[in-house]
């Protein structure tokens, strides 16, 4: 046995026996290991698309004073904004206790439109005079919810009322607030969760125009962020080899119409996961006598 080489494992196996799975590599640019195609990945993380937070979601703001979020009530079914603590970080923030969980849903009314569930099973609504409440069994025009994509994080607009999703905290600090109202506000009677911060403003959609009071942060699990990007990665690479056809036709065919049907598609699209995608176009110019020099 020449040097460097591995010899064969002595160990004795038997037929059925389980093979050892062997630890996956991370990268300086994947250190979660998240990129690959197998396995799960837990916690939240910052949506960067409507697609993200197609899930569960937590929607967060910086217009008070602490970081807070939109929180809904087990018994009222109103809403209200939820101190997360003076010291609290987006990037790292999570729900405390499921009322400032939200179910977010896309519409088949509009590719940006959303339905917005609380964990109580109610469906957040606005109605004609702004006032927002989350107490709708089913989905109707006062649920519909237009996400605007901002460079800062999303808004929300009715698409009823057309008013954009407002907050309007107390303006307090989390120190200099009066301790038996965060007493009441955390006790079973009021039915907001116990294991928030204080109560610390209102929400409405009676809005005009976009501001920083309506600009919110959506917290999304950070598995469904990885499958929407995996399935847009896909998605891509499928339109690039349909593309590539079209170009290569366009380049060589001199009469006829370039016509591809729904088979032929998917010919190309299985091509290139084999790898032979060049010879498979190379293939379909000489059978549809696209290019006279391809023989």
């Amino acid at each position: 046995m020449s040097d460097g080489s591995k010899g064969k494992s002595m160990r004795l196996s038997f037929k059925g026996d389980a093979k050892k799975k062997k630890k996956r590599k991370t990268s300086a640019e994947d250190p979660d290991g998240i990129s690959g195609e197998t396995g799960t990945v837990q916690g939240w993380t910052t949506a960067e698309a409507i697609e993200h937070f197609m899930g569960p979601i937590m929607i967060v703001t910086t217009a008070s004073n602490s970081h807070s979020c939109v929180v809904s009530n087990e018994k009222s079914f109103a809403l209200a904004l939820q101190s997360m603590g003076a010291d609290s970080v987006i990037e790292s923030s999570e729900p405390a206790h499921v009322g400032q969980v939200f179910l977010a849903a896309r519409l088949p009314t509009g590719e940006s439109r959303i339905s917005i569930k609380s964990a109580f099973d109610r469906y957040m609504s606005c109605d004609k005079f702004g006032v927002v409440t989350c107490d709708k069994e089913a989905v109707g025009p006062y649920e519909e919810w237009e996400v605007v994509k901002r460079e800062d994080g999303f808004s929300l607009q009715s698409v009823v009322k057309n008013g954009f999703l407002s907050c309007e905290p107390d303006g307090l600090e989390d120190d200099a607030v009066d301790q038996d109202k965060v007493k009441r506000d955390m006790s079973g009677k009021s039915g907001f969760g116990i294991g928030g911060g204080r109560i610390c403003g209102q929400i409405r959609a009676d809005a005009e125009s976009i501001g920083f009071k309506e600009v919110f942060q959506i917290r999304c699990h950070l598995q469904n962020k990885v499958n929407a990007n995996k399935k847009k990665k896909k998605e891509m690479e499928d339109l690039d080899a349909i593309a590539m056809d079209s170009d290569q036709l366009k380049k060589f065919q001199s009469y006829g119409r370039m016509n591809m049907t729904g088979t032929e598609a998917k010919l190309l699209l299985k091509a290139q996961k084999q790898g032979n995608l060049n010879e498979t176009l190379l293939e379909r110019r000489e059978k549809i006598k696209a290019d006279r020099y391809c023989k």
